[in-house]
């Protein structure tokens, strides 16, 4: 229930529960559910948190060819978009980047679109699907030209942070000058839930009930995000845009225990505690924390057992730190779940504000939370500042026993940030704003979202349009407007967003195509 960032805090902050019914254009999950969790090939639940358009692909845009875009899995192709609005987001043009040492790490871990490709083939005379995982990510390499490590990996749920992290040691080692690394997860077959039930592992009612009572398992949830990984001080060296601080990160496994899916509470504690020494930060340091989460009876006790061990050095009372989860709000991402939850952190500093986790209204009564340094943040705070920076412990465990957990920290140079937005600013000298996309029909849609970015962020005015002359790659349709007060600059957009004409004065607008 997100397009964009702007939508998904949107809905994190409004508390938004954004698990539906499994979508009809997905498969009909009428044929496949039983409530019935012992009915063999059946999937007790038929609720999941669904992107939206996963079918929606402009290959041209890439130089693919439409036949090849059919054959791909989704992720590829979700996940080669996410990565050029990555670029865009920080700054950088392909140009720029072209056969540079940028590595690109994709955490993933189902491949359900070559199970059509099954089928196909045994009706005949049809071209096959697949789901290779190590080309969702040389896809990205491939396109935007970049000569750093490329990989995909699977550690099940803790995929897409363990991706990060190795993205980090990458950096370290001096082996890349950037990365950029995330997760994909998308389902578009009945499998997995039908698998996923056969195990027991998901929600009989379609909630993500993170330390609340009655979690019986998790529900599915989809997405796709990455980040732009580069050591801080070349990124200040750069006058990169920096969302955040990635201060230490650490990575591990269970080892045996009592079950191949029982998580290790020892293993947890040492992979938070690894990361905090890395980052040189105690839990006094720590003014959040974005747990696994995933509402389950076992899982979440074991989790916060984990915690509590690392934080045990801390003098502190019952409820001295906020804990969290984003699957309360969308669902369990599986590989691509810890994106979400640093996802969510980055946007917690940069508003300063505390999100709801729901679905824990009654506490889960395994958790003795009078005694417990942790407290479910069940509403919407200010996150106020200290006598450190805000800082936030992120975990994500997988089923088979790989732990992940960074330490993260705000921007300690955030962007400068205006009085009003930019569409209320003036410059004393005239400034150019420029847009450009593939054909006409595009541009008007850039330049309506531009517009209302304009009309809702304070950003400076100045910096927005040299970011839009230097940062973003030049296209055959194209739009200029020269003006020296952002109303001006936004009117030309929504002007070029319905297709109408420009004046020529006192605001000098073209739209090309």
């Amino acid at each position: 229930m997100a397009d964009d960032i702007e939508e998904f805090w949107a809905n994190l902050t409004q508390a938004r529960d954004c698990v539906t019914e499994i979508p009809a254009d997905r498969w009909d999950h009428t044929r496949w559910y039983d409530p019935d969790p012992a009915a063999p090939g059946r999937a007790h639940t038929r609720w999941g948190g669904f992107l939206r358009d996963v079918d929606r692909f402009d290959p041209l845009f890439f130089g693919i060819s439409p036949r090849q875009a059919e054959l791909m899995d989704p992720q590829e192709r979700l996940f080669l978009q996410n990565a050029w609005h990555v670029m865009e987001d920080a700054g950088y043009r392909r140009a720029d980047l072209a056969g540079r040492p940028v590595g690109v790490y994709v955490g993933v871990m189902y491949g359900e679109y070559q199970f059509h490709g099954a089928l196909d083939a045994l009706r005949g005379g049809r071209p096959l699907t697949g789901s290779s995982f190590a080309t969702i990510a040389n896809r990205v390499s491939h396109a935007l030209n970049l000569s750093g490590p490329s990989m995909a990996l699977d550690t099940m749920c803790s995929s897409s942070l363990t991706a990060i992290h190795l993205a980090c040691e990458s950096l370290r080692r001096g082996e890349s000058e950037l990365a950029l690394a995330g997760g994909v997860n998308v389902s578009v077959h009945p499998y997995k839930y039908a698998f996923l039930s056969q195990g027991r592992f998901l929600s009989s009612d379609g909630r993500c009930r993170a330390f609340g009572a009655g979690g019986d398992g998790y529900v599915p949830g989809e997405g796709v995000g990455a980040v732009l990984l580069k050591p801080y001080r070349r990124a200040l060296a750069d006058g990169d845009r920096v969302h955040g601080l990635i201060l230490g990160s650490a990575v591990n496994h269970g080892a045996r225990t009592n079950g191949y899916t029982v998580p290790s509470p020892r293993a947890q504690q040492h992979a938070v505690t690894e990361a905090m020494a890395r980052a040189g930060v105690t839990p006094d340091g720590i003014g959040y924390v974005e747990a696994h989460g995933t509402g389950t009876a076992l899982g979440d006790p074991i989790e916060l057992t984990g915690l509590g061990q690392a934080y045990r050095t801390a003098e502190a009372g019952p409820g001295t730190w906020p804990i969290g989860s984003v699957k309360s709000n969308v669902g369990h991402l599986e590989s691509a779940a810890g994106m979400a939850g640093l996802t969510k952190a980055l946007l917690q500093f940069t508003h300063r504000t505390l999100v709801p986790s729901l679905h824990a209204e009654e506490l889960n009564p395994n958790i003795d939370f009078d005694r417990s340094p942790f407290r479910v943040q069940r509403e919407l705070a200010d996150w106020p500042a200290g006598d450190t920076p805000r800082r936030a412990g992120l975990s994500s465990f997988g089923a088979g026993g790989s732990n992940a957990h960074l330490v993260l920290e705000e921007s300690p140079h955030p962007e400068p940030a205006a009085d009003v937005p930019a569409a209320r600013q003036h410059t004393g000298e005239p400034v150019a704003f420029v847009l450009s996309a593939r054909d006409g029909e595009r541009l008007r849609a850039h330049a309506e979202r531009a517009a209302r970015f304009l009309e809702n962020e304070r950003v400076p005015l100045a910096d927005l349009c040299f970011t839009s002359q230097t940062g973003r790659e030049a296209m055959d349709a194209r739009f200029a407007v020269v003006a020296t007060d952002g109303a001006a600059v936004a009117a030309a957009l929504r002007r070029c967003a319905a297709g109408q004409p420009q004046p020529r004065s006192p605001t000098t607008a073209r739209s090309v195509s």
